[in-house]
Order: structure tokens, then C-alpha cells, then sequence
């Protein structure tokens, strides 16, 4: 009888311990985000453009539009910050992508006020508007997204995410084989949600062509 007594105690201690043990390894759930706007409709944010690689031969640049990203190598624009989507009803990934980073949220002129080729244009807004970012739910953001650009995906699409100390790091690739993609990724800025850099890519098969955006200050 007192072995059983002792039997029992045993069985019942090794499961208390073995769900002790579950519980310490599940993730810890990832917080509700109460998101937010760090910026405002009016803001404007100066980049410093630089292109460089090389020309690709075929891929979803012309030869006018890459003549005209010369032309604007080594200026600075301003992206104006002319519309926000509201925050509800972001649910998943998804919905994340559709609602809130697949929105224009700015307008892009030189800095001195002059229009930017509507072919430059078209590069700029998509890549700057997707690395504006609500605030107040990074940890939940960066669960959304795979955490880093594969080598090769046989994905079409890709969206990637990582929280650092200092920066949000998040990007956008359409991929056609492994020898063909282009879209963006920036850094982030954890106060506000607005682009430190961000980095426009084309690449087919060996040959690229990358534009640069930095922010300078006012």
C-alpha cells in the first residue's frame, strides 16, 4: 500500500515537472498592438538619393526610366506625407500588407519643390510609403514576417520583418526565379515608424541596379 502511496506521488511530481517544463519552453504570446501614427499628414522627410550597379539588360526597367534614375543620382528629395490609412481591423499579415503597407502615403518632389519624372516617382512612393509603419506594436509586426531575404523563395511574393534594438528592419520582394526579383527593404525608425534608408532593388541574372534613400536632416 505504501508503495503505491509512493508510486502515485512519483507519477504526480513527474507531471507537474513535465508541464512545468512545457510551459517554460512555449513563446511567449506576442502582445494585442495598440497601433498608432508617429507621423503626421504634413510631415516631410528629406532623402539623399545615390544609384548605383548596373544596367539590366532585360527586367522591368527601361532604358528611359534608368536614364532618369542617373539624372536624379546625387540629389535630394522630400517625401511629403499626404495620407494615413486607419489602424482597425488589421488582423493578420494579410491584412497588415493590404490595409496598411500597400498604401501611397506620400508625394515625392526634389527639394526644391520641382516634379520628379512620374516613372521615378512611381519607384519612390511605393518603396518610402510601405516603410512607414504604425507604432506601438513592432513585436507584433515582426511576427507577421519570415525574418530575412532568402537566396531563393519560389514564393512570388515576400514580405520580411526583424525587430532590432535601435531600427525595424522590413522589406517587399517579387521574385520570378532566382535569378530575377526587385522590390525594397528599409530601416525603420522605432520612435516614429518613418524610413531612416531604404534601399530599392532590380536584379536580373548578374546584372543590378540598386537605389539608395537616406535621411539627411532639415
Amino acid at each position: 500500500m505504501k508503495r503505491s502511496a509512493l508510486l502515485a506521488v512519483a507519477i504526480a511530481v513527474t507531471f507537474v515537472v513535465g508541464v512545468g517544463v512545457l510551459v517554460a519552453m512555449r513563446p511567449a504570446p506576442i502582445a494585442t498592438p495598440d497601433f498608432e501614427w508617429g507621423v503626421h499628414i504634413g510631415d516631410s522627410f528629406r532623402y539623399e538619393i545615390a544609384i548605383h550597379g548596373n544596367y539590366p539588360l532585360a527586367g522591368r526597367l527601361s532604358h528611359q526610366t534608368f536614364e532618369e534614375m542617373l539624372l536624379i543620382n546625387g540629389t535630394t528629395i522630400r517625401a511629403n506625407v499626404t495620407s494615413l490609412p486607419p489602424l482597425d481591423g488589421i488582423t493578420n499579415s494579410s491584412s497588415f500588407f493590404s490595409e496598411v503597407v500597400n498604401v501611397s502615403k506620400v508625394i515625392c518632389v526634389f527639394d526644391n519643390g520641382s516634379e520628379i519624372h512620374n516613372d521615378i516617382e512611381a519607384i519612390l512612393v511605393p518603396a518610402i510609403s510601405g516603410c512607414i509603419l504604425p507604432i506601438g506594436g513592432w513585436q507584433y509586426i515582426d511576427s507577421l514576417y519570415q525574418d530575412e531575404i532568402p537566396y531563393f523563395s519560389s514564393s512570388l511574393q515576400l514580405m520580411v520583418s526583424r525587430l532590432y534594438p535601435d531600427h525595424f528592419f522590413f522589406g517587399y520582394i517579387l521574385s520570378n526565379n532566382i535569378d530575377s526579383n526587385w522590390g525594397w527593404y528599409g530601416n525603420v525608425s522605432l520612435s516614429n515608424g518613418a524610413p531612416i534608408s531604404v534601399m530599392w532593388k532590380n536584379n536580373h541574372q548578374y546584372l543590378t541596379v540598386y537605389l539608395e534613400l537616406t535621411l539627411v536632416d532639415d
